[in-house]
């Protein structure tokens, strides 16, 4: 067997330009393939963190419309309202805290500089619901929340753009005309499917209600399982809990939607496991042609050297030695495309995360997955072997007589 590869490697050293062609196929194949495998695994870690970054063990309950179906066609809307937030408090045991959460936007103005951000209106509980630290200052508490007060929580982009580098906690700004304190300032905690979550202002949910008139029809609340695996039972209870509260009968249809992170994360992790998949399938397609060209060029091979494989045979060489020979020939040469292309990929993986960390404002995770490596390098060897078969086979049948013959 080290024969046969040391011949390989004589073979192809004596045509590097032809061995260097031939290789691009497989060497193009295995570089998609394993450049998609491993911006595939780097995106799903960065999807994974981006979602743990909103909060651990969330729950959403968001309203919808709710069909009656003993009365077809009529539609109703039950907005929530406070007394869900306190009915999920009081009986769901599974729920450590709820906020509700209203939303708008509005432009902050500090001085001579505005900008406009997303302002929430929540519970202090909020913060602690998406585990969220302050950078510095102080939340709003209970009393801030029942006095109305207007103080505010500013993300860390919204006072990079009023601030640019001074110390927001105690300034003055206002919010859509309204006089407001800013009493603290949140860690950053980057971007999210494209969406700035430092870009946004908190401020107590009774202040957004009846000193900004948003109104107190509440826009999403905000829940914490007191543990991962207790999320499915607390999402019963939540509905339970919100069915009670709203008075809906039996039968009727859910007046929510509940959605969890564990949810969010398997809808994402299925695209970018479809979109890998369907990217690797044009990676293979590339290795098989590949595979062509090397059948394509073996036949050249294989032609060029009739008189040496029938010399071979007059000094004794069997008709497996022959088809070992061209076989071992075939595999190193999409084995060593397949290594190149295997650094290549990984090169380009790099290249991509960086790029993409860009892009997004926010590091993706660069990961290197050995067995996408292995994998890709193993399956062309394979393509070598199935398409470098039908040469070595052909060499092996050749009749020694004739082959010395040929000029």
């Amino acid at each position: 067997m080290f024969s046969a590869v040391l011949m390989a490697f004589q073979a192809l050293a004596a045509n590097k330009l032809r061995a260097a062609l031939t290789m691009l196929g497989t060497i193009i194949g295995v570089t998609c393939v394993v450049a998609l495998w491993n911006i595939g695994e780097s995106g799903r870690a960065y999807m994974s963190d981006s979602l743990e970054s909103i909060g651990q063990n969330l729950i959403f309950v968001s309203p919808k419309y709710n069909v009656d179906e003993a009365e077809q066609g009529r539609s109703q809307f039950h907005p929530l309202a406070l007394k869900e937030v306190a009915a999920i408090q009081d009986n769901c045991p599974s729920i450590d805290e709820a906020s509700p959460v209203l939303m708008f936007q509005a432009s902050i103005v500090s001085g001579a500089r505005s900008h406009r951000t997303r302002i929430e209106g929540c519970f202090p509980s909020y913060l602690n619901i998406r585990k969220w630290k302050l950078a510095g200052g102080v939340s709003f508490g209970e009393a801030d929340l029942r006095g109305r007060f207007r103080v505010a929580v500013i993300g860390s982009t919204l006072a990079h753009e009023l601030f640019s580098g001074r110390d927001p906690v105690g300034e003055r700004i206002r919010v859509d005309k309204t006089p407001f304190v800013v009493i603290g300032v949140l860690q950053s905690k980057g971007s999210m499917f494209g969406q700035d979550q430092d870009d946004i202002l908190l401020m107590p949910y009774e202040t957004l209600a009846d000193c900004m008139g948003q109104g107190r029809d509440i826009h999403m609340i905000f829940a914490s399982a007191k543990t991962r695996e207790g999320i499915p039972q607390a999402k019963k209870e939540i509905l339970a809990a919100v069915r009670d509260s709203m008075k809906i009968q039996p039968g009727r249809k859910d007046p929510v939607n509940l959605q969890d992170l564990g949810e969010m994360s398997r809808a994402v992790d299925g695209v970018l496991i479809g979109a890998t998949m369907l990217l690797g399938a044009i990676g293979c397609i590339s290795l098989l042609v590949g595979g062509i060209g090397i059948m394509n060029i073996m036949l050249v091979s294989v032609t060029e050297r009739t008189r040496e494989i029938g010399l071979r045979i007059a000094l004794g060489a069997t008709d497996s030695n022959i088809l070992i020979q061209f076989l071992v020939e075939a595999m190193t040469l999409s084995a060593i495309g397949g290594v190149i292309g295997a650094g290549g990929g990984l090169a380009v993986s790099a290249a991509a995360v960086k790029i993409l960390s860009f892009m997004t404002h926010r590091e993706w995770p660069l990961i290197f997955s050995t067995l996408s490596v292995a994998v890709a390098v193993v399956f062309s060897m394979c393509v070598g072997v199935f398409f470098g078969f039908y040469p070595a086979w052909r060499a092996s049948r050749l009749d020694p007589i004739v082959a010395l013959r040929r000029e």
